[in-house]
C-alpha cells in the first residue's frame, strides 16, 4: 500500500465514526426541535447558560495566573465576569431568557430585512434605465414585507426559525449519517 493510500485510510478510520457521532446527533436535535420543540429549547438555552459559567470562570482563572506574563490580563478578567454573569442571568430565568433573545434577534433581522428593501427599492427606481430594475423593485418589496412580517410578530418568526432549524438539522444529519458510512466503506475497500 502506498503512502497516500496509507494517509488516506489512517483519516478515514479515525473520522467515520465522529461524523456518524455527529449525524446521530443533528438527526436527534431536529427530531426533539420538531416533537417538543419548547423543552429542547430550553435545555439549549439552560446548556447555553452553563457554558458560559465555566467559560468565564476559566477565563478568570487563566486571566489571574497569566496576570504576570501578560498586560492585558485585565480583560480577560472583565470578559470572564461579564461571561459568568451572563450564564447566571440565563440559568435564573432560561425561558425568560429564551423568549428575549428570540424577540430581539428577530426584531433586529426584520429591521435589516426592511432596510435592505427599501435600499433595493431606490437602486431599483435609480436604474430605471436598465432592463432588470424591476427584479430589484419588487425584490426589495418583497423584503421589505418580509421585514415588517417580522417585526410584528418576532415570536412566531422564531417558531417558524425553529421548525425551519429543525428540517434542516434532519437532513444535515441524514446526510453526514450516509457520509461516514461512505467513509466506513472507504476504509473497507483500502483494507482489501
Amino acid at each position: 500500500m502506498n503512502t497516500i493510500e496509507s494517509k488516506l485510510k489512517n483519516v478515514a478510520t479515525g473520522i467515520w465514526w465522529l461524523i456518524l457521532l455527529r449525524g446521530i446527533a443533528a438527526l436527534l436535535l431536529g427530531i426533539l426541535l420538531l416533537t417538543n420543540t419548547a423543552k429542547t429549547l430550553l435545555v439549549l438555552i439552560i446548556f447555553l447558560g452553563i457554558y458560559w459559567v465555566v467559560d468565564g470562570i476559566i477565563t478568570l482563572l487563566t486571566s489571574f495566573s497569566g496576570r504576570k506574563e501578560h498586560s492585558g490580563w485585565g480583560w480577560g478578567i472583565f470578559a470572564g465576569i461579564i461571561s459568568v454573569f451572563a450564564g447566571l442571568a440565563v440559568l435564573s430565568q432560561p425561558l425568560l431568557i429564551a423568549m428575549f433573545t428570540a424577540s430581539f434577534i428577530f426584531s433586529l433581522v426584520g429591521i435589516l430585512i426592511v432596510i435592505s428593501g427599501i435600499s433595493s427599492i431606490v437602486s431599483g427606481f435609480r436604474l430605471r434605465k436598465t432592463s432588470d430594475e424591476w427584479t430589484m423593485i419588487v425584490g426589495g418589496a418583497l423584503s421589505a414585507i418580509l421585514g415588517l412580517l417580522l417585526l410584528m410578530n418576532p415570536l412566531f418568526s422564531a417558531v417558524v426559525y425553529v421548525y425551519a432549524l429543525a428540517f434542516f438539522s434532519i437532513i444535515g444529519g441524514i446526510v453526514l449519517i450516509s457520509l461516514s458510512f461512505r467513509a466506513k466503506k472507504l476504509v473497507m475497500s483500502i483494507r482489501e
